[in-house]
C-alpha cells in the first residue's frame, strides 16, 4: 500500500512539475536605471506618491523623498514613531507604514506625524512581521511572514477587518511587495528573483533576475510604467517590463466575445467620451482606474444594457493630468484602454 502511494506520488510530481515551471517562464526586462545613495545605508520600503520616490533609511531613522529622474534627495521627515520602518506604501492622499511585528501605522504626507494607527486584524505567531506593504483598490495588502511560511493579506483600514488573503506559492523568503499590471511583484532573496504573483490563485506566473544580491529585507514599488527595487547595498534599480503586462488596451479575457472600446478625444481635457459595443444584453460596470490601480471613479454600476454600441462620459475636471485606465466589466471578460489627460 505504501509503495502504491509513494508510486502514485512520484506520477503525480511527474505530470504537475513541468506545468508548474512552464507557468513560471521568465520575463523579459530592461533595466533603464542604477541609483546609488551614499546616506541611506539601508533601503528598506520605498513607494511612489505620483511625483517621487519615498523610501526609509532605516539607520537614519527617517523618510526620504527621491527624483524618480535624477535619482537625487529632494527633502524628508525623521520618523514619526519609535521602531524602524519596513514597509511603506502610499494610498493616494497619505503614507501606510509597518514598524513593528504587528503594527500599521498611517503617517501624514504632508509632516510625517502618525494619523493613527492599529493591531493588524489577522493571526499571526509570536515570530511574525509584516515586512511589507502595498495599496490596490482601496486595500492595503500586507506581506505577513513567520517561520517559514507567508501570505498576502488584504486590509480595508476603514473597517480594519481582513478582507482578502493571496498565497505566495510556498515561497517562504519574499520581501518586497508591489502591485503592477495587474498582479503581484515580490522578491524571493534565496533565488535573487522577482517573481510576479497571480492575485486570483496566489501562484507565480513569472519571474525577472533581480540585479543585485539581496540578503532579506528590501523595497520594491513602481510609478505605472517602470518598477522600482533596491538591494542591501544602497541601490535602487528602475526595470522596465516588456512581457506578460496586464494592463494592455483593449485587454480581452475571453476571445470569443472581442469587445473594443474606443475613448475620445483622447489626449482629453477635461470630458472624455468612452465607447463600446456589446455582442447581446448584459450587465456592465464601467470604471476609471489610476497607473497604481486605485479606483478613481464608477461610471456605471452593475447596470442592464441592450445589444450595440453605447456611450459614456467621463468629466475628469477633478483629476490631475496623467494616464488612466477605463475598464469596463462584463459577462464575458474584463477590458481596459488607456486614456490620457492633459490639463
Amino acid at each position: 500500500m505504501i509503495n502504491h502511494r509513494k508510486t502514485m506520488i512520484s506520477v503525480l510530481l511527474i505530470i504537475i512539475f513541468p506545468l508548474i515551471l512552464l507557468s513560471q517562464e521568465e520575463i523579459e526586462m530592461n533595466l533603464v536605471d542604477q541609483f546609488h545613495f551614499e546616506y541611506p545605508s539601508i533601503i528598506i520600503g520605498l513607494t511612489y506618491d505620483g511625483e517621487y520616490i519615498w523610501m526609509s533609511d532605516v539607520a537614519a531613522d527617517s523618510l526620504i523623498a527621491i527624483d524618480i529622474i535624477t535619482g537625487e534627495k529632494v527633502y524628508g521627515f525623521p520618523f514619526p514613531m519609535g521602531p524602524d520602518i519596513y514597509g511603506l506604501t502610499f494610498d493616494g492622499e497619505n503614507f501606510w507604514a509597518s514598524a513593528s511585528q504587528f503594527y500599521l501605522y498611517k503617517i501624514s504626507h504632508e509632516d510625517g506625524s502618525i494619523i493613527t494607527s492599529f493591531h493588524i486584524p489577522y493571526p499571526m505567531g509570536s515570530n511574525g512581521a509584516i515586512t511589507e506593504l502595498t495599496w490596490h483598490n482601496d486595500i492595503l495588502y500586507c506581506m505577513v511572514t513567520g517561520g517559514f511560511s507567508s501570505v498576502i493579506v488584504g486590509i480595508d483600514v476603514e473597517a480594519i477587518t481582513c478582507v482578502d488573503t493571496v498565497g505566495t506559492a510556498g515561497c517562504a523568503s519574499p520581501t518586497g511587495l508591489t502591485f503592477m499590471n495587474g498582479y503581484f511583484w515580490l522578491n524571493d532573496y534565496i533565488e535573487i528573483k522577482i517573481r510576479k504573483v497571480n492575485p486570483e490563485y496566489g501562484q507565480y506566473d513569472g519571474w525577472f533576475p533581480h540585479y543585485s544580491l539581496c540578503y532579506k529585507y528590501i523595497g520594491i514599488t513602481n510609478d505605472g510604467e517602470y518598477m522600482y527595487c533596491s538591494d542591501n547595498f544602497r541601490n535602487v534599480y528602475k526595470y522596465e517590463i516588456i512581457e506578460n503586462s496586464a494592463i494592455e488596451e483593449n485587454n480581452i479575457d475571453t476571445p470569443e466575445y472581442p469587445i473594443q472600446i474606443r475613448t475620445y478625444p483622447n489626449p482629453s481635457n477635461p470630458e472624455v467620451r468612452i465607447e463600446f459595443s456589446l455582442p447581446n444584453k448584459t450587465i456592465i460596470n464601467l470604471e476609471i482606474y489610476n497607473v497604481k490601480g486605485q479606483k478613481i471613479e464608477n461610471i456605471v454600476n452593475k447596470k442592464l444594457l441592450r445589444e450595440g454600441v453605447h456611450s459614456f462620459i467621463w468629466n475628469a475636471k477633478d483629476v490631475a493630468s496623467g494616464v488612466y485606465f477605463a475598464k469596463l466589466s462584463t459577462k464575458y471578460g474584463n477590458y481596459n484602454q488607456k486614456l490620457t489627460i492633459i490639463k
